[in-house]
């Protein structure tokens, strides 16, 4: 899933702000991830902020309507979603998410 994410913010770059993918690369979803990996993988594609800033300025994010704003709300329910899923998966393998974890995810 943390893969998933990544990969789902690399397509909007390519879309909307390809200069930004230099040194970024889609994870295969199916190969296992060290910890480290995911880390990592997600502070990279965290690119898409700077996507973001370079949107405000021109009023719009290549590929998606209506305006930044309105991205910005689908970024948060796409990845919130996801954050769900994680936890969920999680606790069915009985590792299930710290307290402070999960408000933390909320906050």
């Amino acid at each position: 899933m943390f893969a998933h994410i990544h990969n789902a913010r690399l397509m909007w770059l390519q879309s909307a702000a390809p200069g930004l993918l230099s040194g970024l690369s889609k994870l295969e979803q199916d190969a296992p991830l060290t910890r480290e990996q995911s880390q990592n993988a997600l502070k990279a594609s965290a690119a898409v902020e700077e996507m973001l800033v370079k949107s405000f300025a021109s009023g719009k994010v290549k590929g998606f309507k209506p305006y930044p704003v309105a991205f910005i709300g689908y970024t948060i329910a796409y990845e919130s979603y996801h954050h769900g899923e994680i936890g969920i998966a999680l606790t069915q393998a009985n590792y299930p998410l710290d307290k402070k974890t999960t408000y933390g995810m909320w906050e």
